[in-house]
């Protein structure tokens, strides 16, 4: 096999790639630019991009769970290399739109969520004209495109199928697990102390609720994937023992809205099979208005006022989980500050909002003191902790209008589809999805973790495999079930 000659234009493809390499280190060498060793890269980025574009995209799910944050100076930071695949996706993704639009389902883009999505990509472009700052808006704008046109659009047209579904689940599953064991070694050596939770994290994961929160949202794939092997086999018992090893860590991450969003999803799963998940979603909506209206009428929120001495930061995890309780810790308090203030500037601007990206710098003028905690000066610059709120404050109430009925309509498409669906490994993989997604909603009723590339990346590819499989599943309604391809 060593004889057996490389075709000649191979040959020429890879002396020419060898040259362009040496010319590159001898031009970084004499010039001392040595940012120029990287253009054989770009090359060969540049020749995957044409000839396969999944491997690039393959690279960007294996590097999600790697990705480091980097300051870039000027208040610019960037998920590195993660954040640098998406950019270059989104821009080969409309190319490849544009130049093999035969290869795409259409089927796809009519879907309601899909319909939805798109929506909410145009209302945010329209306050762009409207916004507080308008700089900041457009680059979450941009920000935005690239996460729904890499996770959702072109990972919908990739990931189509048993095969590739593997794909993507062994190429996030590995790195991911690989962290998820030194963060708990790493812990170790703190006794598990919840004043350090903090420090194993570093510096792939910016704090322990975005640890948390990735793996748990991952954690249903690991669910999925071991009911592709069989009983026995090597690869069901690895990932057996990742259940398992998985529920630790989310456990030992001391965060309280994971430990919620698992409890929350295993219920959805429950009303998914009994073909509950409408009217429950309708009375929770209910619910929610009736406790909101209550609380805003004549002012009785005050009464959630914290005592400002006694609201602070517990070193034990036990002491943390009762204050809680007694509407004395400083985190959930702090929470409950900007939530107030939400209202208000949410009140002030109802129709267009502040503009994406535009909470912190006018919330201060819009918080109620009594609410005020030893936090409150906000070093880190963070956001209102509700995704949902959030979003009312800085896209308005239409945008807020228009993020539920798209978050319903994920629900409601998934019900529809696990109830239609003739094929198990298809319900497998609705009812997989949709889980994911329980546990990414849950989560953003206490932080804002969409835009954030380890969640937000789950997140938008969870809906993207959601909407294939329903489209899978009105196939399979009308026709026997289709195996994969």
């Amino acid at each position: 096999m060593l004889d057996k000659q490389l075709p000649k234009d191979q040959l020429l493809l890879y002396a020419g790639f060898a040259g362009i390499s040496i010319i590159s280190i001898i031009a970084a060498v004499a010039t001392e630019t040595f940012v120029l060793m990287g253009f054989p890269f770009v090359i060969l980025f540049a020749y995957l991009a044409v000839i396969d574009l999944k491997k690039i995209f393959y690279l960007l799910l294996f590097t999600l769970p790697l990705s480091t944050d980097i300051e870039l100076g000027g208040g610019l930071n960037v998920d590195f290399p993660s954040e640098l695949l998406m950019v270059a996706l989104m821009f080969i993704f409309i190319l490849f739109a544009i130049g093999k639009w035969k290869q795409i389902d259409f089927r796809f883009f009519r879907q309601p969520p899909t319909l939805l999505l798109l929506t909410q990509l145009f209302w945010i472009g329209v306050l762009i004209l409207f916004a507080q700052n308008q700089m900041v808006t457009f680059k979450y704008f941009l920000a935005k495109n690239w996460y729904v046109l890499t996770f959702v659009f072109l990972g919908g047209v990739l990931l189509r199928t048993e095969k590739t579904l593997k794909n993507f689940f062994w190429l996030i599953f590995i790195p991911l697990t690989i962290l998820v064991i030194q963060v708990v070694i790493r812990y170790a050596t703190y006794g598990f102390d919840f004043e350090f939770v903090n420090e194993p994290m570093y510096p792939f994961f910016r704090n322990h609720v975005n640890y948390a929160a990735m793996i748990t949202i991952f954690y249903p794939f690991i669910w999925l994937a071991a009911g592709w092997y069989p009983s026995g086999s090597f690869k069901r018992t690895i990932l057996n023992l990742s259940k398992v090893l998985y529920v630790l860590a989310i456990y030992l991450s001391y965060t309280r809205a994971c430990y919620l969003a698992l409890a929350i999803a295993v219920v959805i799963y429950v009303l998914m099979r009994l073909n509950l998940v409408k009217p429950v979603a309708i009375a929770a909506l209910v619910t929610v208005g009736v406790a909101l209206s209550t609380l805003a009428y004549d002012n009785n929120y005050l009464k959630l006022a914290p005592d400002y001495n006694k609201t602070i930061h517990h070193k034990n995890f036990s002491d943390h989980i009762v204050a809680t309780y007694n509407l004395e810790d400083v985190s959930s308090m702090e929470r409950v500050y900007r939530w107030v203030s939400a209202f208000y500037m949410a009140s002030d601007k109802p129709v267009t909002g502040f503009g994406p990206g535009n909470f912190y710098p006018y919330y201060k003028k819009y918080t109620v003191t009594d609410f005020e905690t030893y936090t409150s000066d906000n070093e880190e610059k963070s956001t209102v902790h509700n995704y949902f709120l959030l979003t009312m404050v800085e896209q308005g109430v239409p945008g807020l209008i228009i993020f539920l009925v798209f978050s319903i309509s994920l629900f409601f498409a998934a019900q529809k589809a696990y109830r239609r669906a003739k094929d198990p490994k298809t319900k497998a993989v609705i009812m997989t999805a949709i889980l994911s997604l329980t546990i990414v909603y849950v989560n953003l009723m206490l932080s804002d973790l969409v835009e954030v590339d380890k969640t937000g990346s789950l997140y938008y590819l969870a809906i993207g495999i959601l909407i294939n499989y329903a489209i899978k599943a009105e196939e399979e309604a009308t026709k026997p079930a289709l195996s994969e391809v």
